[in-house]
Parts: C-alpha cells; structure tokens; sequence
C-alpha cells in the first residue's frame, strides 16, 4: 500500500526473529545471508553497478556488524571494492556475525580493526555502508560509537545504513 508505515518497533523486530529461528526453524545465518544479499542489491541498484566502486563497511561486533560483512562478501563478488572497517575487537565477535567475518579473507576482502573508534577518512570511497548498531542501541550514543558516527556523517558521501542509522531509536525515531 503506497505511503503505509511500514517500519517495526523494537518488539516486533526482535519477535519476527525469533519466530522465523524458534518456530520456522530457519537458521540466524540465513536470516542474516538473505538480509546481506538483499541489502548487497539495493546498493548496487543505488551505485548504478557495484563494479569498480569503492564502499566502506563500517561494522559493529553485533548482527548489524554480521550484515555487513555479508554486504562486503557480496558487493566483492559483483566486482566493487569494499573495505571493512570493525569498530569492535574480532575476538569480542560471535554466533552469526563471527561465522560472516572469518569467511572475508577468503574473497580478499580487506579488515582494519578500528578499535579506539578513529576511523581513516572515508571521503574517498564512493559510498559508505553503516553497519554498526542497529535496532538494539537505546539511548544517546556516547564514547567510541559517537565518535564513529560523527565521522561516518562527516565524510560528505552517501550512507546506507543496515537496518537503521546508528543511533536512531527505532521505537522514537
């Protein structure tokens, strides 16, 4: 239906989840594949072509991250030029998004582990995917994830953000 609402609080986020792992048996890294691949192709509709264009990842340690890394894998393989940047230690990685993250050197994509937050500029890559913190951040951003996404707006490039912008509530917006 043209001009409906169709953004999902926190609650029903997490219940559609839950439902298609608990209850369909679907498997959280295919949750997480289908939610990569399908965002890999709306980005390389944004770009025109994924060949050639260089995007930066910037990846949290959680699902949002985990996403990303499936973006990186898939926009790597249609020709583009990703680059992750890991705003967490690759230690502190698990479940899903550890699964995405070992399977990045494989197709050569590239990881600066930025943990302190300081992320290079990112003004001169041709797009930059947020794939931070998702729905599950609450409150004002503070510390390391600010700072990161202080730098991220600052870049003067397009933002794809995976789920939602860091940050942005997504029950209050």
């Amino acid at each position: 239906m043209p001009g409906a609402d169709r953004s999902l609080s926190r609650r029903q986020v997490r219940e559609a989840d839950r439902r298609a792992i608990d209850e369909w048996g679907v498997p959280g890294v295919v949750l997480m594949e289908n939610a990569g691949r399908g965002a890999a192709d709306v980005i390389e509709e944004f770009l025109g072509a994924a060949a050639g264009q260089s995007v930066a990842i910037v990846a949290g340690r959680g699902n949002n991250g985990g996403d990303g890394f499936v973006i990186a894998r898939h926009l790597a393989i249609r020709g583009a030029r990703p680059e992750v940047f890991l705003v967490a230690d690759p230690e502190s990685l698990s479940g899903d998004a550890a699964v995405n993250y070992a399977i990045l050197p494989h197709v050569h994509v590239p990881v600066r582990v930025v943990a302190e937050g300081k992320l290079p500029p990112l003004a001169g890559f041709d797009l930059i995917i947020d794939a931070v913190g998702g729905t599950g951040i609450t409150g004002a951003l503070r510390g390391k994830l600010a700072t990161v996404v202080e730098q991220i707006n600052a870049a003067g490039r397009p933002v794809v953000a995976v789920d939602i912008p860091t940050g942005l509530d997504c029950d209050t917006g």
